[in-house]
């Protein structure tokens, strides 16, 4: 008896275990930050408990000094900005492919420095500045990355490291 409810509870849970595996990293995204200024991943995408229930944090909380520059982490065309309850001020960003990048919690309204809806952005362009806007315990960009479905993904699995940002900046001579 206690092998056959092992055995179904193994072929229950081996479902669970194949989409638990973690998926391989394959950056084609730029760090959106001023990498000198960066401090540290203060919260991973995926469930956490907020207020004792499950939610999804749908992008990844990148912690910097407040006024950091929070630059496009790949050229495309800005789809919307403005602010937003829970997000703050924002702008996304529409890829080529179909993908978005969302960068939440900017430290005043994108319009100020001339960010507007339609405008091409190049790679590593200044889309705002780290603030702590809308629902947030401090200063940080909270990035999320959306497939061509609208479905939030992993952002850490897209993004090139700090590190690795700035050996392609050094490599075309954009920083020392």
């Amino acid at each position: 008896m206690r092998t056959a409810v092992m055995v179904v509870m193994l072929t229950l849970l081996a479902p669970l275990t194949a989409r638990a595996k973690p998926q391989a990293r394959k950056p084609w995204l730029l760090f959106p930050l001023d990498v000198r200024r960066f401090d540290h991943v203060s919260s991973k995408f995926g469930l956490r408990r907020v207020q004792g229930r499950r939610k999804l944090h749908r992008g990844v909380d990148l912690a910097a000094p407040p006024g950091s520059w929070v630059v496009a982490a790949r050229e495309g065309r800005v789809k919307d900005t403005g602010r937003a309850r829970a997000c703050g001020w924002y702008v996304t960003v529409q890829h080529d492919n179909g993908w978005r990048t969302v960068y939440c919690h900017l430290r005043f309204d994108p319009k100020r420095l001339g960010i507007a809806t339609g405008m091409l952005v190049p790679a590593l362009g200044v889309v705002g500045e780290v603030g702590s806007t809308g629902h947030s315990t401090g200063p940080h960009l909270h990035f999320s990355l959306l497939d061509d479905r609208g479905r939030p993904r992993d952002p850490l699995l897209a993004l090139y490291t700090p590190a690795e940002t700035l050996r392609v900046l050094k490599q075309l001579g954009m920083a020392q």
